[in-house]
């Protein structure tokens, strides 16, 4: 069995993972002021069907996958910081282009545009930020280190789609995009405060080929790699359908949206500890099979849903889902990796998992679309996402417990 770390004191920890933490809850609530609306606004607003929005998204989810590999190998020639602060200015600016487009009704294919352009600048961010994380800190702290990062983001989701949905029911959804920019700069002005973190010599560039090589068990990491991208489709059904879903099939407002991504947040927060327990005496090989099972029980929830309760329900049940998967799913893919090349290994699981969550509004809209007024239907659909996710990583588990080695 993999022995699960105890958590370093977070007092301990350097404090530019502080501030790093403190920016991503700064930018996370940013951006969800808006973007958590952004697929109601081009169907509720502007007409398009749930697949249209959902080709939307994956194109802006594919350049951002992207995005975060070239990111990542820039900031090792130009800096972290550098790098950090440049993609949060312009994120701010391009969420201000945003709102004037929204306010303006723009075109369709202008806001997609200025859309493609701040999503690509994101990808400019998050690996960037991670990176620095490890660049500052002891091995021996990365859980902690990394926890709080995940704390950071999850308390900027508890509040952006909640405060953006009381605005919304006071001001139009191109208005809030003026409030958002605002505060992506307050997270752009606390990162350029750090002081750089100290680099290694940067990689040379590898062919995907070249990639893979960095993981010792290729067959088992090629299922482990096919059950992320599921994972990722699986886990971006919260982040899209179901807000289409809540709003257009069941007729509740963004408030309410807002308040159920809050418990979300809230959830995953105060879970992240007793999800680490519960990893430790079930084994990571369980922890990956037991998430998706609970992603699909939440989408039956969906489905079954008649109001607010349920459905509240149905996101805590995610939620508990969502606590063990994430860290199961790290540590596996650390003990597959060559030590040698951990960061290339992540790097591809990155960007697995980014094209699953590029494909995952897509899909959403292709059964929102298909399933018109049955919700059982359609959510029966979707939960084989999870249902095959955990299926792939019981095979997985078979493959690496036959071999009589980690992960457990």
């Amino acid at each position: 069995m993999i022995p699960v770390p105890a958590a370093t004191p977070y007092r301990d920890l350097d404090r530019r993972i502080w501030v790093l933490a403190f920016a991503r809850a700064v930018n996370t609530m940013g951006l969800s002021l808006v973007m958590a609306f952004m697929a109601l606004y081009f169907v509720s607003e502007r007409g398009l069907s749930g697949t249209a929005t959902g080709a939307i998204y994956l194109g802006a989810n594919v350049l951002q996958a992207f995005s975060q590999g070239w990111a990542g190998a820039f900031s090792d020639r130009a800096g972290r910081r550098v790098t950090m602060v440049v993609a949060l200015a312009l994120r701010a600016v391009l969420v201000t282009v945003l709102g004037a487009l929204v306010s303006a009704d723009a075109p369709v294919w202008a806001v997609s545009a200025a859309l493609y352009a701040s999503w690509i600048v994101r990808g400019a961010f998050e690996p960037v930020a991670y990176a620095a994380v490890a660049d500052v800190c002891a091995p021996r702290d990365r859980v902690a280190a990394f926890g709080l990062q995940k704390i950071g983001v999850n308390l900027g989701w508890a509040l952006g789609p909640a405060i953006g949905g009381l605005l919304l029911r006071y001001w139009s959804y191109g208005s809030v995009f003026f409030v958002s920019a605002p505060i992506i700069l307050v997270a752009a002005i606390a990162v350029a405060r750090i002081r750089e973190p100290e680099r290694k010599a940067p990689a040379p560039r590898l062919s995907l080929r070249e990639a893979l090589a960095a993981f010792r068990w290729q067959p088992v990491m090629a299922v482990f790699l096919a059950c992320a991208l599921l994972a990722g489709l699986m886990h971006g059904q919260l982040f899209s359908t179901f807000s289409l879903y809540v709003k257009e099939g069941m007729g509740l407002d963004e408030g309410v949206i807002g308040l159920l991504w809050a418990i979300n947040a809230v959830c995953v927060v105060a879970l992240q500890m007793p999800a680490v327990a519960l990893i430790g005496w079930i084994g990571t090989r369980g922890a990956l099979v037991l998430a998706p099972i609970l992603y699909a029980a939440s989408f039956a929830l969906v489905g079954a849903a008649g109001g607010f309760a349920v459905l509240a329900a149905a996101i805590v049940v995610l939620s508990v889902g969502e606590v063990v998967f994430e860290p199961a799913q790290q540590t596996a893919a650390a003990e597959l990796a060559d030590p040698d090349q951990m960061g290339k290994a992540m790097g591809l699981l990155g960007q697995m998992k980014m094209l699953g969550l590029a494909l995952s509004l897509l899909v959403g809209g292709l059964a929102f679309d298909a399933f018109t007024g049955r919700p059982l239907s359609m959510w029966g659909a979707l939960a084989t996402i999870p249902i095959a996710a955990a299926v792939g990583f019981a095979a997985f588990g078979a493959m690496t417990r036959k071999r009589g080695e980690t992960p457990c």
